[in-house]
């Protein structure tokens, strides 16, 4: 069985969507997550800085932008 050309690139769409609308929502999980994986996996502090929370979301609608963009087209450059 062959899948379409197009499929792998609408299935990262749907991922890019689901992810920046985590990014979006939960902004502050997203950084407590990063703080403890920081500690237990690196042994260093992670402390997020003022307007941390307002990139967090930016990135979310970036990957909401893109993600949407593949679903759409199919691909990086419509047809």
């Amino acid at each position: 069985m062959e899948w379409p050309e197009w499929l792998p690139a609408r299935l990262v769409g749907v991922v890019f969507v689901f992810a920046g609308g985590i990014h979006l929502l939960l902004p502050g999980t997203l950084l407590a997550t990063g703080r403890v994986a920081y500690d237990l996996a690196l042994r260093v502090r992670f402390e997020p800085r003022d307007g941390a929370h307002r990139r967090v979301r930016v990135v979310g609608a970036a990957m909401v932008a893109a993600g949407l963009h593949l679903l759409y087209h199919g691909g990086l450059i419509p047809e």
